[in-house]
Formats: structure tokens, sequence, C-alpha cells
């Protein structure tokens, strides 16, 4: 029973920390004007660039810049499957390396084997939750 309640306070522990982690990622309010009707997207982002000329020097320049939400999740899912694919080949490294070294421990040896399986799988769970996105989005894109 212990056991139990401790494996609790730990899922519970993790998920506290990932509310915490994520919440900068939630939107706030925002009070923006809506687009006018014959502006493209480049467009209102163009017009948006502006408002930040100081001086005849556009801050913005130079600097990453979004101008919808989509943009933002876009480069943070490209980053997080850049980590989650380094993270994949570390494993994948690292199963080699345990089963390479494994010198006739039978333990040893399906350890590595299992590592290596699972971060081929991961890979290619990775790249098709990727390409995934990828094709939502840019058809979403496209429709508006």
């Amino acid at each position: 029973m212990k056991i139990f309640f401790q494996k609790t306070l730990v899922i519970a522990w993790l998920a506290v920390s990932a509310c915490f982690m994520f919440a900068p990622l939630l939107p706030s309010t925002v009070f923006a004007q809506n687009k006018a009707p014959d502006q493209t997207d480049e467009q209102r982002c163009a017009e948006f660039k502006k408002q930040f000329n100081v001086g005849g020097i556009n801050i913005a320049d130079n600097q990453p810049f979004f101008c919808s939400a989509s943009d933002v999740i876009l480069v943070a899912i490209r980053y997080l499957t850049v980590i989650s694919g380094v993270v994949t080949v570390l494993f994948l490294i690292v199963g080699g390396f345990w089963y390479l070294t494994s010198a006739g421990n039978e333990e040893q040896t399906e350890k590595g084997k299992k590592t290596i399986v699972n971060s081929i799988i991961g890979l290619i769970v990775i790249t098709l939750a990727y390409t995934i996105v990828r094709i939502i989005a840019s058809t979403l894109h496209s429709t508006n």
C-alpha cells in the first residue's frame, strides 16, 4: 500500500510540474483588431511589424517574429521534434553500447536489444507525428 501512495505522489508531482512548465504557453487575453477582409496574411503581418518602428529603425528586424499563434505552435513543434529526435538517437547509441558490451551476459544483451528496438519505434512515431502535424498545418493554412 505504501508503494501505491509513493507512485501516486510521484505521478501527481509530475502532473503539477508539467502544468507549471506549460503554463507560459497558454494564451492570455489579448484585445486585437480584426483583420480587414481585403488584407492577406502577409499584408497584415507587415502592418503589424510597422508598429515596431522606433526613431526610423524597426526593432523587429533580424528578430524571431510571429504574426499568429499557429506560427508559434509550429516553431515549438519543430523544436520539440528536434529535441525528441536527439534523445531518441542517444537512446539508440546507449542501447547499441549495452548490446556490444554485454560480453555474453543475456540480461545485458536483452536490455540492449529492447532499447534499440524501442528507440527505432520512437523515431518512427516522432517522424510520423511531425509529418501529420505538418500536413494538417499546411491544409489549414491553405484554407485561410
